[in-house]
């Protein structure tokens, strides 16, 4: 039998050697500065305005580079620029509720601060699977029959995905707080 693969889904992840002291210690700052959060995808939480590039600027050259690196495999002409880039921080309870990135091409978030049970990262097929297949009859799940998938988050670790994958952010169970960048590029 010959298997034709109509559509290819992917999300990247790369390990940086980011300064995690300091964007930790930049991160409180930040949403001790401003006390109101930005009311996007986040149940709870604080989620900044867009932050400016120059203050994480080793960061957002990180970003720029494996972004680009990444789009390659769209064939696309132009190289990705920056958008936007905030900060997110959940602590106990706090989440991200199912959401894409419209206007942009390429989404990602870069881990500062994870700890254990903090929330995982969940990609959400547009293929409702679920409904087709009983889950009972499920041996293994894998590419062909999950409706949605799982990532544990690592510090210093950056993920990119294209900006129209549905994704969310579980709610988190640790007593410390998640810290994490996200960011579009166009």
């Amino acid at each position: 039998m010959i298997e034709i693969e109509l559509f290819k889904n992917i999300v990247a992840k790369q390990k940086l050697k980011q300064n995690l002291s300091y964007l930790t210690k930049l991160s409180l700052d930040i949403e001790k500065a401003h006390s109101n959060t930005v009311l996007k995808s986040n149940v709870g939480g604080f989620q900044s305005k867009p932050l400016d590039p120059n203050l994480i600027s080793e960061l957002v050259k990180d970003i720029l580079y494996y972004g680009n690196i990444f789009f390659k495999n769209f064939n696309y002409e132009k190289e990705l620029e920056l958008s936007n880039i905030w900060l997110n921080i959940n602590r106990y309870k706090d989440s991200n509720f199912e959401h894409v990135h419209p206007f942009s091409k390429v989404s990602g978030v870069f881990y500062i601060k994870v700890p254990e049970n903090s929330g995982n990262l969940i990609f959400i097929s547009s293929q409702a699977t679920e409904c087709y297949l009983n889950e009972d009859h499920i041996k293994e799940f894998n590419k062909f029959n999950s409706s949605k998938f799982e990532i544990r988050g690592e510090e210093n670790t950056l993920y990119l995905f294209p900006s129209w994958f549905k994704h969310r952010a579980n709610m988190n169970s640790s007593k410390e707080e998640r810290i994490s960048i996200s960011f579009n590029l166009t």
